[in-house]
Order: C-alpha cells, then structure tokens, then sequence
C-alpha cells in the first residue's frame, strides 16, 4: 500500500461534486468523511484534513490519482477558455468550483457501468454495478469494506440473462453481457483503439453495441475514450440547452435530430472543452432543474 498527499490549491478539486456528478460509480463517502472507491485495478482512500490537501492511501500511485482527477489539467485556464465562449455558464462554473471531469483507467469497466445508467437513477444505478462488481476479484480490505476489481469481459460474458433478470438488471440483463461479448469478438485493442479514432467513428462503432444509443455512446467517448468534445444529451442537458440556448425548444420533445443539435450547441462553442462544460450544466440541473421549472410554472 503507498500512502502520498497531494495538493490541489484554490479549491479545484472537490471530491464530493466529482464523484457524486454521475461519472463514477463505485465510489462512497466514509463515516469519518474520507471518500473510499475503486477505479479499474486501484482502490483509493482519500481524506481532507484541510482545503486542498489530500491524504491518499491506495495500491496506484500518486500519477494514477493525478489521470483520474485529470490534475494535468489546469482548471483555471479552462474555466477562462470556456468563459470566453461561453459566458453565459459563469454562474455555474462559480457554483461548482472544484467539480473535474474524471478520467477513468479501464474503457471496458466504464462501457459496462454505463450500460446500467439508461433510463435509470443514480442509487439504483450504483447497486446493479455492485452487483457486476462482485463477480470481480477481491482487491483489498480497507475499513473492514471489501473492495473488488470490476469483472472481465470474458467474467461478464458468462453472466446469463437469467441471474442479471432475478437481480433487477430489467431489459440491462440481455445487454450488459451480449456486448461484452461483441467486445471480445472484435480485433484485439478495439476498444481502447477508438481514442486515438475520431469523435464521430467512435461515437458510430459504439452504438453498434448491443444497449447503447447515442446518448450512451457519448459518454462511453467522453468518460471511457478521452473524446472530450462529446456532450452526452440526457434530460438534464436537455433542459440546460432549452434554457441557454434554444427557448423555442420548451414543451417539445428530444429527438434524435434534436439530440444531436443539442450537443452540438456546446461543441461548436467550446470544441475539446465541451464535455468539461456539460459536466457543470449536468450537476446544475440535478442541483436547479426542479426549482427552475416551479418557479417558470403558470400559477
């Protein structure tokens, strides 16, 4: 186990809006405040004892925190790119200081977690990927909590459509293992090759996976492939959109055209910056859509 403290000043890392903003999901704060969570072969316990500085224990290495919390990105920098653009999002940049777009190791794990989230809400979303999770080797034991490396390809392909049904994956349980073996059938690399492919390849590849659509495909691309300029359009950006951008879109519905021009809004303003910039709208919305919509409600 190694133990490091980083140091992240000006409030640019808060753990608590990274990994509670529907990135991750294998993450979960401890009764004496330390965030306790896995990303792909490394367990993290990370503490706070004062703003900004981070006491980490785990089996990675400080580098390995550094890529998940994508540290080598200077937070500062993109929030004045993006303001330069796009100054109608200062309010929420102020708001959700700290908040980064994450980087997770494992493009396979991060396929299948994702593949939970649709049509689907966070807490239920986070047991079914403890359920997957514990077909995965154990990793650690750390404050008396077991913790797992997320299963293979090849484990998940061997889970029947039955025992995900009996467990409450849903329509998820046909899915979940039906790409993960398209996945092993592709050349050797497939997926881990689509970083280095174009945005709109990737996007085109994944959805011809068994369960993801365009919504999943883009955040596959953003949170699994390092294709940042992706903007996964679920109703929170949905609603961000009409709100920012295209007034004339209230009261009508998201179609596929529409999807697609949503998430182009963001891209075409902000290009490699876009997936930063939605992540800020996504936890806007969850924080503000509803008190939003009462408040526009004819009274």
């Amino acid at each position: 186990m190694n133990r490091f403290e980083v140091v992240v000043p000006g409030g640019r890392l808060d753990l608590a809006h990274c990994l509670t903003s529907g990135q991750v999901f294998r993450w979960s704060l401890m009764p004496d405040g330390a965030w306790l969570g896995v990303d792909g072969l490394m367990w993290y316990r990370v503490a706070e004892p004062s703003p900004g500085r981070f006491e980490i224990e785990s089996n990675g290495t400080e580098e390995d925190f550094a890529r998940f919390f994508r540290l080598d990105w200077d937070a500062d920098a993109i929030e004045a790119k993006v303001l330069d653009s796009a100054p109608e999002l200062a309010n929420t940049l102020h708001e959700f200081r700290g908040l980064r777009l994450l980087r997770p190791s494992d493009p396979a794990e991060t396929l299948l977690c994702f593949l939970c989230t649709s049509n689907n809400h966070i807490g239920r979303i986070t047991s079914m990927i403890a359920k997957l999770a514990a077909h995965g080797e154990p990793l650690a034991e750390v404050g008396g909590v077991c913790l797992r490396r997320f299963p293979s390809l090849e484990q998940v392909a061997t889970i029947t459509e039955s025992d995900l049904r009996a467990q409450g994956f849903g329509y998820r349980a046909r899915s979940i293992p039906a790409a993960a073996r398209q996945i092993i059938d592709r050349p050797a690399g497939w997926l881990e090759e689509l970083r280095n492919r174009p945005y709109e390849q990737t996007r085109a590849e994944l959805i011809d996976l068994p369960g993801v659509g365009p919504k999943l495909a883009d955040c596959i691309s953003l949170f699994a492939l390092d294709h940042t300029e992706a903007v996964p359009v679920d109703t929170h950006i949905w609603q961000a959109t009409v709100r920012l951008y295209r007034p004339d879109w209230a009261g009508r519905s998201l179609t596929p055209a529409r999807l697609i021009e949503a998430g182009a809004q963001l891209r075409d303003r902000l290009g490699p910056l876009a997936g930063w910039a939605q992540q800020f709208l996504f936890l806007d919305n969850v924080r503000h859509g509803r008190a939003r919509r009462l408040a526009m409600a004819p009274r």
